[in-house]
């Protein structure tokens, strides 16, 4: 089961990128698509290059940015641009120039990554050869003990410091360890309510305070409630209805430019539309018509795109295989929810989402009108 979870989380990713990149943009692209893919020492990729594959291993040079989806990646070589991607093992022991942003549920890192780091997983080794710039993450357990030179924010469970972080350092876990042999050369923060052990001897350029963590203002168990309760509709509504949604969102029928301007017209210009024409007394009966219409996309608007992921992601893994489709949504729909989650692109998976969701419900209304108007006619 982990070894299938590790695979869907990368490939899931790669689809959202796909949908978020036009084709010219796709096109500048290099891509590799194997089971095991090996870059030799002194073998060098000129531009960006994206891989889907089981086992990459880097030696040589990428001389742009690597978009990656793998279950393992080892990279002893050089990326001259940014790292990007969904990986189940990461080891990193040569350079990296730019940035590093991940998902790996195992990181380990022991060269160089120029740029900073934001990732999460469940295990962080930053092993002494390490080296690099700022660092923010969220993992079970973080082990520093090369160097940050700049800032680290680190959540999480478990964290400990046997290097040097150059300036500030703040953590958000249970348990805090900072080593006789660690550096913090700037102020430490740590979560009230926690005594972090600080080891005599250690080297603290600023202050140590304690910061009280943000209140629960319910909004995750809101955000939590609300998407159960969006899932169970949708088993039973696709339950109900199979042959509608299948038909919704069987991929040889899909126009993707008009499922995008449709569900960008679903979700920013609907409700301007509806407030436009509710205030003028002409057309108050077509602003509340949109006014509805804009709820139910707003309710349930965003769950086709969970079956469309679905499908994507084991049409790609098992393309003989049948597979239910309540699986493909349910997986579906927790495959994006888990990419929402994600620091700085969750907000754009999140719009993604509801665009795919809107667009496919909303062409799906509209050609069924077209074909019921064509029966008639005949």
């Amino acid at each position: 089961m982990m070894k299938k979870v590790k695979i869907i989380l990368p490939v899931a990713i790669i689809l959202i990128f796909i949908l978020l990149s036009a084709t010219p943009v796709l096109g500048s692209w290099d891509s590799i698509v194997e089971n095991e893919v090996y870059i030799r020492e002194g073998e060098e990729f000129e531009g960006d290059l994206w891989v889907i594959g089981r086992s990459v291993e880097i030696k040589g040079r990428v001389k742009g940015d690597l978009l990656i989806f793998a279950e393992e990646l080892k990279v002893s070589g050089q990326i001259d641009g940014d790292l990007l991607g969904m990986v189940g093992r990461t080891e990193i022991t040569g350079n990296l120039q730019g940035n590093l942003r991940l998902l790996s549920m195992v990181t380990r890192i022991n060269g160089l990554v120029a740029g900073n780091i934001s990732a999460a997983g469940t295990e962080l080794l930053i092993e002494p050869e390490a080296t690099v710039s700022t660092l923010w993450g969220w993992y079970n357990l973080a082990n520093i003990s090369g160097e940050i030179r700049e800032s680290a924010v680190v959540n999480g469970n478990i964290f400990n410091l046997t290097g040097k972080v150059g300036e500030d350092l703040k953590i958000g876990v249970n348990k805090g360890f900072i080593a006789e042999s660690a550096l913090i050369g700037g102020d430490f923060y740590y979560p009230a309510g926690i005594t972090p052990i600080i080891e005599s001897g250690t080297k603290i350029g600023g202050k140590i305070s304690e910061y009280e963590l943000a209140s629960s203002s319910g909004l995750p168990v809101f955000k939590g409630l609300w998407f159960l309760g969006g899932l169970f509709f949708g088993v039973i509504w696709l339950l109900i209805s199979p042959r509608g949604w299948m038909e919704m969102t069987e991929l040889s029928s899909i126009s993707w430019r008009r499922l995008i301007l449709l569900g960008v017209g679903g979700v920013f210009l609907l409700p301007l539309l509806s407030i436009f024409f509710s205030a003028l007394l002409i057309g108050l009966p077509l602003g509340i018509c949109l006014l509805i219409l804009f709820f139910i996309l707003l309710l349930y608007g965003e769950l086709p795109s969970y079956l469309l992921m679905g499908k994507l992601l084991y049409r790609l893994l098992w393309k003989n295989k049948k597979i239910h489709p309540v699986f493909l949504f349910i997986s579906g729909g927790f495959v994006l929810a888990f990419l929402k989650w994600l620091p700085y692109i969750g907000f754009i998976i999140t719009i993604l989402s509801k665009v795919l969701g809107y667009g496919l419900l909303l062409s799906y209304l509209f050609r069924k009108k077209q074909v019921k108007k064509i029966e008639v006619t005949i």
